[in-house]
């Protein structure tokens, strides 16, 4: 009888777990089912009745949307794939670096390093803002990269410097007794190793850039430069009269939010690894 008492209440406790987590799963598609729904239909529609199903569906919403906002789709991917590539072969060199070689005053630099993750971003605009009027950078894709490359290699050196810190000694002194010097130490033995970290430093890299919006809106002047963060925020499909396309515009939203969709989906894997190995050997 208490092992039937035992296995109910183990039962009745994955039920509600399982139910508790369906409701917040279907919470949290709400808003993108809205999203999707709205981007389908006109004006009339959503004005007549917000929460019906389109009818019928209005698909030159997306037409309109994707041909005024794929020039800055582009400068966003390109700009984007240029800053992360950068921050993850700087993150993973220093992070070896920091890691596996000793120098004169490593730690000190290392707590210099840890030292910046304590200042708000919001703080460095105005410095970053002069730095590019000084160095002519203003309205170029070169004032959105450098300054994502240096703040955004701060993050990644502590990670890769966690984790390859926690890769067994043993494998890196097989390496020089077989005379690998650092460099092949590095490309044969931590980088393999380090994979999930690289792919969670290279995800979150690429979202926080993707994302960034106050400082494209004040490094970036013209539009066919401009990113699709601050883009998609004065987009707006209107006729002559100034009557804005609501449905346009969440299209617009939707095509915004694909990219980041699939960079999830194809590397989700790898970043969830990277979260939970860096967890444990930090």
């Amino acid at each position: 009888m208490k092992l039937n008492t035992k296995k109910m209440q183990d039962l009745r406790f994955e039920i509600g777990i399982t139910l508790a987590t369906t409701l917040l799963l279907v919470l949290a598609f709400i808003p993108i089912f809205t999203m999707l729904l709205l981007s389908m239909k006109s004006n009339v529609q959503i004005y007549g009745d917000f929460f019906s199903l389109p009818n019928p569906i209005e698909w030159s919403n997306y037409s309109v949307a994707i041909g005024k906002l794929i020039p800055n789709m582009i400068n966003t991917l390109l700009v984007v794939s240029i800053a992360t590539a950068c921050t993850m072969v700087l993150s993973v060199l220093s992070g070896y670096v920091f890691s596996r070689l000793d120098f004169p005053g490593k730690n000190f630099l290392y707590m210099c390093v840890l030292a910046l993750m304590m200042v708000p971003g919001i703080l460095t605009l105005i410095p970053q803002y002069s730095l590019i009027q000084s160095y002519r950078l203003y309205n170029t894709w070169g004032a959105l990269i450098f300054p994502w490359v240096a703040g955004g290699q701060v993050f990644g050196i502590i990670l890769c410097h966690n984790y390859m810190q926690g890769l067994p000694g043993e494998l890196f002194e097989s390496a020089r007794l077989d005379g690998c010097g650092e460099v092949r130490a590095l490309f044969y033995v931590a980088i393999p190793l380090s994979k999930p970290i690289i792919a969670t430093i290279v995800v979150m890299k690429m979202i926080d850039f993707y994302n960034d919006f106050i400082w494209p809106l004040l490094a970036i002047e013209s539009n066919s430069k401009q990113v699709i963060s601050v883009a998609i925020r004065v987009f707006q499909a209107s006729t002559s009269g100034g009557n804005v396309y609501i449905g346009t515009l969440v299209a617009g939203f939707v095509v915004a939010t694909i990219p980041l969709f699939l960079l999830f989906l194809f590397t989700s894997r790898l970043y969830m690894e990277g979260l939970t190995a860096g967890a444990v050997k930090g």
